[in-house]
């Protein structure tokens, strides 16, 4: 008797069924589980949470944060995204270049020109791991942002 493989492949799948959303956020699932853990300890609906895990995009009040696993797997690399419009001009942007020494030496973040525009940088070591401890950072740098973009001089 012959048997007939009745798995479901891309091929056989059915129009209307969607394929799952891919893994942007390239990180062990060890990684992936911290994040989902820290976004409940922030307040996010577990959908929400799964997304964080799944593109590395967080949404903190109005503040955006990107996150992204450090090479050596050591860290996760946490960028704030800051408005275009406040970082803009060449004075601004100059000033927190100039400004970079200080943020590093007494808070450990730098201010850098991306891809994404500019944005605050920073890293949070994955070893202990403290969920809740990288929730309430996350919270910080968050809000540091926002008051730093809150100042329009």
């Amino acid at each position: 008797m012959k048997t007939i493989d009745t798995r479901e492949t891309v091929e056989t799948r059915p129009m209307n069924v969607a394929a799952p959303p891919e893994q942007e956020f390239d990180a062990p699932q060890a990684v992936l589980d911290l994040v989902v853990e820290v976004m409940t300890a922030l307040g996010a609906a577990p959908d929400t949470a799964r997304e964080a895990a799944r593109t590395g995009r967080v949404q903190l009040g109005t503040q955006r944060l990107l996150l992204v696993l450090a090479p050596d797997e050591s860290a996760l690399i946490v960028s704030a995204l800051l408005d275009e419009n406040w970082a803009g001009s060449r004075e601004r942007r100059a000033q927190l270049l100039k400004a970079n020494a200080h943020l590093l030496l007494n808070a450990g973040i730098s201010f850098a020109i991306g891809l994404g525009g500019p944005q605050l940088l920073s890293r949070w070591h994955l070893a202990p791991r403290r969920p809740d401890a990288l929730a309430q950072w996350l919270r910080k740098f968050a809000e540091l942002a926002i008051d730093l973009q809150a100042v329009r001089a």
